[in-house]
């Protein structure tokens, strides 16, 4: 039946719109066989569709959008888009600022947010979960049953994206990377079949999708394994860099320290979770904003004492409280509505490294030309090595981390408003990476990894997984989608065809 509703909406399209435009035709097509689903320009869904974004930046103008309620409709979709060599993009969450990410101009835009299922096993030992749900919205489906999983940190994150991309989540060391906990993958192929990845049913497509980004096809439903969960400690904590230079300087010196050591105690202390957001905000304020979590309910636990005693407190919004909470809590520090650019990359464990970039990363927000309209974000996340550990429990990532030693995650986050503020602020953003990355590499400190969800759109992520593992995953995108529909009509994404390591 499937076959013969592509065909007939093909025919239909085909006489409906000679001489139209690719996407033109795919949209006729898809209006015709998933009439419930589409939305096109004139549809008065399609407006809050297309601005549905974390980030102004990566709003664009699609032919038309489809928001498919199962996996067979989304399989309906890729038949019909492959068929018809049409561009195409698809959506989770939206939460992700690079222009092309999770839209596109004129072409199909996929939006997964119906795809929002929860369930958990008989077993409660793990939950499965569409992958247009956020995992705000994941996290509070399971409070009530005191059941928790590892996800995304942030409640407006979609749960497709980040199963793709690796995964930052509160569990960290406990758990390792959100893709170290995934047990089973539903995916839909580029020429619609719709798979299960898992250690047994297509193992090589399993392990690709683990970090492999957008090279294989539409995940369309996660398993993750989960276990029982009640309250946890943790909030923000806000503290006041403005003040003497000498007052300053060694504030940053006590956080450098603490920072690196807390980095090398959270081998041994799982539960004790930190970010160390380092902010320059447009009305002047320097500050430090300090995500503290403890997931074993333990307040004010002893891996962040020397945190807990710094000077100058603002904000301290720590208590016990819940997963979902929590995840609220750190979405409030990075609101939609604004124009986001981002960038990573990855570091040793090294006090002088940190420290020579947090200098650095101050002088280049005061360089800019126009800093009252700009708020500039450095989050420190810890990378302790334990977190191998759980990856190699579940046959291996693609993240390439295998011999890391202890490292941090540096995201650079930086918003604003104006559009015409768009070429300073992505200069600027370059500037940053190519300092850091100097003075890592100058001090010894440097790592190839850069996470690819945190990766800005100039940025090379699936280099830094080495080259077995691009090798690997270019074997597996020409497996499972020899045509390359997902290389040549899905821009979005980093593509590993493209990759020139």
């Amino acid at each position: 039946m499937r076959t013969t509703s592509v065909a007939a909406a093909l025919a239909v399209a085909a006489a409906g719109t000679a001489g139209a435009t690719t996407w033109d035709f795919c949209c006729t097509a898809l209006s015709f066989a998933l009439s419930s689903s589409y939305h096109g320009p004139s549809s008065p869904e399609y407006g809050n569709l297309t601005t549905a974004r974390w980030s102004t930046t990566s709003v664009m103008h699609p032919g038309c959008v489809l928001t498919p309620s199962t996996a067979r409709e989304v399989s309906v979709a890729m038949s019909i888009i492959k068929t018809a060599g049409c561009q195409f993009s698809v959506k989770s969450g939206g939460h992700n600022a690079n222009p092309g990410a999770n839209s596109i101009e004129e072409g199909v835009s996929i939006d997964l947010q119906r795809l929002n299922s929860t369930q958990l096993a008989a077993d409660r030992k793990s939950v499965s979960l569409g992958t247009g749900i956020t995992w705000g919205n994941a996290y509070k489906a399971f409070e009530s049953e005191g059941i928790a999983f590892p996800g995304g940190i942030c409640e407006d994150v979609g749960v497709g994206g980040l199963a793709v991309g690796g995964g930052q989540s509160i569990f960290q060391a406990s758990k390792g990377w959100v893709v170290d906990n995934i047990i089973r993958y539903e995916i839909v192929l580029a020429n619609g079949k719709i798979a299960t990845a898992d250690e047994k049913k297509n193992p090589d497509l399993f392990k690709a999708l683990k970090g492999g980004n957008t090279n294989f096809g539409i995940v369309t439903n996660v398993e993750i394994a989960a276990f029982d969960f009640g309250t946890m400690w943790g909030g923000e904590m806000i503290l006041n860099l403005n003040g003497p230079e000498s007052t300053h300087t060694a504030m940053v010196d006590n956080l450098t320290h603490a920072m690196v050591n807390f980095v090398e105690n959270n081998n041994h202390d799982l539960d004790t979770g930190l970010q160390v957001i380092t902010t320059n905000l447009r009305n002047g304020a320097q500050l430090v904003d300090l995500s503290l979590t403890n997931t074993a309910n333990i307040g004010n636990p002893p891996a962040i004492k020397d945190f807990l005693s710094a000077p100058n407190k603002l904000i301290d919004t720590t208590r016990h409280t819940t997963l979902a909470t929590m995840a609220h809590v750190a979405s409030e520090a990075v609101p939609k509505g604004f124009r986001y650019i981002t960038a990573s990359l990855t570091i040793k464990n090294d006090y002088k490294t940190l420290r020579e970039i947090w200098d650095m990363n101050d002088a280049v927000f005061q360089g800019l030309p126009v800093q009252g309209q700009v708020d500039w974000m450095v989050s420190l996340i810890p990378q302790p090595k334990v977190q191998k550990s759980h990856a190699a429990a579940r046959g291996g990532n693609m993240l390439g981390l295998e011999t890391a030693d202890d490292e941090i995650v540096l995201w650079l986050l930086s918003r604003w408003n104006n559009p015409s503020l768009d070429d300073m602020v992505s200069d600027a953003r370059q500037t940053f990476l190519d300092k850091a990355n100097q003075i890592a590499k100058a001090n010894g400190a440097d790592s190839p990894f850069v996470y690819i969800n945190y990766a800005g759109y100039n940025q090379n992520p699936l280099c830094g997984y080495g080259k077995e593992n691009v090798d690997f995953l270019r074997q597996v995108a020409n497996k499972y989608d020899p045509s390359g529909v997902f290389q040549k009509q899905m821009p979005g994404g980093f593509k590993i065809g493209n990759v020139q390591c």
